[in-house]
């Protein structure tokens, strides 16, 4: 961590001093470890990186622990997390299920993450995962990077203009159910019905929705939110 050049934006505006409120209990701490693929991944959450001080949300550990108690908690029914219900129910389940290998790194500074198959799955988080998003977009990527993890990589080019430039990282169209698709449903999703938030996070959930609308997909949803 002594490596990694960041720097912490205002938490208020990034919901961190929000959700840090909740997190410092050891019930979430261990839950959260235990669930969302920390276990046995200390050596890429200490040397800075918040295992010494996991309640410190200028560090990356207790900002995903943030995003953690998000996942978890934002629908109003939380403990149902059928697949039959919204995604803002079953989007903890789907990325319990699915990641079990969660890794901090450096990245290049604007880096947001990464997901990798084949005989070492894992899922890697750079600083512009901890430090350029709010805790809900956090929320959005892990399910974004679930999603990888559960089999459907991307499969088209951005479209002209994209704010994410022009390589094949996009999803082709929404029907595809890849990535791109599952991380706005569920902003969406929390955007019209999240809970224990603030109006202030539930809208950048809709601006954040809204821009992957535009720019992520090879043929646009034909909708905004």
């Amino acid at each position: 961590m002594a490596n990694c050049q960041y720097s912490v934006p205002n938490k208020d505006a990034s919901g961190d001093n929000f959700y840090g409120q909740y997190i410092c209990n050891q019930v979430y701490i261990d839950y959260f470890w235990k669930t969302y693929g920390f276990n046995g991944n200390k050596n890429y959450w200490d040397d800075g990186f918040g295992w010494e001080d996991c309640c410190n949300t200028d560090k990356p550990l207790a900002r995903t622990f943030n995003a953690c108690y998000l996942l978890t908690y934002s629908a109003q029914d939380y403990s149902n997390d059928s697949w039959n219900a919204p995604i803002l129910n079953w989007g903890r389940r789907y990325v319990r299920e699915n990641i079990d290998d969660l890794r901090s790194m450096c990245g290049d500074g604007s880096a947001i993450a990464a997901s990798f198959t084949g005989w070492n799955d894992r899922v890697e988080l750079y600083m512009g995962f901890f430090y350029s998003h709010t805790v809900v977009e956090r929320a959005g990527t892990l399910i974004h990077e679930a999603r990888h993890q559960g089999g459907k990589p991307h499969n088209a080019n951005f479209p002209a203009g994209s704010v994410y430039g022009t390589g094949n990282q996009a999803d082709s169209n929404w029907s595809y159910q890849g990535a791109w698709m599952y991380n706005a449903l569920y902003l969406w999703w929390f955007y019209a019905a999240g809970a224990r938030t603030t109006s202030a996070m539930k809208q950048r959930a809709r601006q954040r929705a809204n821009l992957i609308l535009n720019n992520a997909f090879a043929t646009h949803p034909g909708f905004n939110i």
